[in-house]
């Protein structure tokens, strides 16, 4: 009888949130009786929600070992080793637990949370669908079933999701910001502001949606206003590296570089990139002797990065150092052309390598500024037996030869807006002159609209690898390109190049300008309004004509 008050008692501080209380009742209990199974859980339980979970999991592993099927201790176990980031372990427990008890709303939500932590988006789907099935009320699961949804670029099915948490619970600061993050994905990004200031006056220190809030501002090109969003989002969680990253890329645009590439280094903090540097984990950023050293440059990022970084590497071999490369393929003769006496990393028999950096660090290696890039051109060379190839596969031609690529990176996703739809283009198709593609894949629209065209050449058999590609680009009067590798490529051989930039531009093109301080040779055509580029092909047009 004793015993049963104190576990009345216990309970009843438990949950008027009297822990320490309520934990001196509990181990009373279990000194009485040391296999107690309530008081063990619960103690367990008041432990996991003190988020001392190391000594939750003590005493749950201890009433396992002996009541191995009980599903709120399996679930209150698998809490905490989520907490502690064991997700795979921690899936297991939930697992177990809602077997046991296949009614177990807690358990199955739980999975959906672990399997959206793994990345396991479609399998946390089917739990929370699980959870709401049992308790279609459940707002949170609704919330989690809308981020899962964004994650699979389900945007509408997410809005709906986040709409109907909503409606259970109006003041769920969560799924407005879902429901914000949905909107900014299929470019409704003034409705999608709307949303995350509900959430923060919600939650005023909500520094997800601040960080969110900010991406919007940007892609409206309110840029000081998204500037003062990230600061806020990091004033009020100093290591949200998100943020960080996103105020220096930010910055970069601005042509704040001091900051700049410093904030931008966060990314890796992001990424949790492993680079390949065998004995050592001693990053370069400028502030080590490299003389007689040997340094890993690692590949990061696309193409379009590694062409236009590579500029470092002869001012990273004079400072003495060694360097060794991971070069992707398709760029490994172009890489060969600036005599840099690297080593390839899969030919490397040494093992010892002093220093690593990834070569989208080199400019804050090298403390860059606007004034200071390094922008001597070409520092790629052609191949001789590709400009001879192309030279005589165009011998023929009379007019003058305009290069053309209009689509970027399928791994940008929904949100990428550099590419150009072929239709919009089509009114340059009309100028007497050749036009030669630079694509290498083309949908069924661009191939069907392409046979209407007459003086359209396709190359996509005979453009494997850059060198190739810089072969036919060398034979063309001028390249028109989106902002792509194929940009970059042009800029790095000195060849002539107008890129067409979207409303807002990645940071590299900077703001308000139509040069750029990277590629001498480059012209920069810019959207005026968002998503506009009849205005961009029309200002081409006419510079063509000229």
């Amino acid at each position: 009888m004793y015993i049963n008050k104190l576990l009345t008692e216990a309970s009843k501080l438990l949950t008027s949130g009297k822990f320490n209380k309520a934990e001196l009742n509990y181990k009373k209990i279990i000194k009485l009786d040391p296999d107690n199974i309530i008081a063990l859980n619960n103690l367990g339980h008041l432990f996991l929600l003190q988020k001392k979970y190391n000594d939750a999991l003590i005493l749950l592993d201890r009433l396992l070992k002996t009541n191995p099927k009980i599903p709120e201790a399996l679930n209150n176990k698998g809490n905490c080793l989520q907490e502690l980031g064991h997700y795979d372990d921690a899936l297991e427990c939930f697992k177990k637990a809602f077997d046991l008890k296949p009614n177990y709303v807690e358990a199955i939500y739980n999975q959906g949370i672990c399997l959206n932590k793994l990345n396991r988006y479609d399998e946390a789907l089917i739990c929370y669908q699980k959870t709401l099935n049992l308790k279609p009320d459940f707002y949170d699961a609704l919330v989690n079933q809308g981020e899962c949804l964004n994650e699979l670029n389900r945007y509408d099915e997410s809005l709906a999701s986040s709409q109907k948490a909503l409606d259970l619970k109006p003041d769920l600061f969560e799924a407005f910001n879902n429901k914000g993050n949905s909107l900014k994905m299929i470019g409704r990004y003034d409705e999608a502001l709307i949303s995350y200031k509900k959430a923060l006056e919600l939650k005023p220190d909500f520094y997800e949606a601040l960080n969110n809030q900010g991406s919007s501002l940007r892609k409206l090109g309110r840029y000081d206003e998204a500037l003062t969003s990230f600061q806020k989002a990091i004033y009020f969680e100093p290591n949200y590296f998100l943020a960080l990253n996103n105020l220096g890329h930010l910055q970069l645009t601005q042509g704040n570089f001091k900051a700049g590439w410093k904030n931008y280094e966060y990314r890796k903090k992001i990424h949790k990139k492993k680079y390949l540097t065998f004995n050592t984990n001693i990053e370069w950023i400028g502030d080590k002797d490299l003389k007689d050293k040997t340094i890993f440059i690692s590949k990061e990022q696309g193409l379009g990065d590694y062409i236009q970084f590579c500029r470092y590497l002869p001012m990273v071999k004079e400072l003495g150092a060694k360097i060794i490369l991971n070069t992707p393929q398709s760029l490994t003769s172009m890489i060969d052309s600036m005599n840099l006496d690297y080593t390839d990393i899969n030919k490397l028999n040494m093992k010892e390598i002093n220093y690593h950096c990834s070569i989208v660090s080199l400019p804050l290696a090298f403390g860059t500024s606007i004034d200071t890039i390094p922008n001597k051109t070409p520092y790629f060379f052609t191949p001789k037996d590709k400009l001879n190839f192309w030279k005589q596969k165009l011998k023929n031609s009379k007019s003058k030869k305009i290069g053309i690529k209009w689509t970027g990176s399928k791994s940008y996703g929904s949100e990428d807006k550099r590419s150009i739809n072929l239709e919009q283009l089509k009114t340059l198709f009309d100028l007497p002159y050749e036009f030669h593609s630079l694509e290498i894949e083309y949908s069924k629209n661009d191939e069907k609209l392409l046979k209407e065209i007459k003086n359209f050449h396709c190359h996509k058999n005979e453009i494997i690898g850059f060198d190739s590609t810089a072969g036919l680009i060398e034979a063309m009067d001028v390249i028109i390109s989106v902002d792509t590798s194929i940009a970059h490529l042009c800029g790095a051989i000195n060849k002539s190049v107008w890129i067409l930039l979207a409303f807002d531009p990645d940071f590299r093109w900077l703001l308000y300008r139509n040069d750029s301080p990277w590629y001498p040779s480059a012209k920069l055509y810019r959207q005026t309004k968002l998503d506009d580029w009849d205005s961009v092909v029309k200002n081409i047009k006419n510079d063509i004509i000229k």
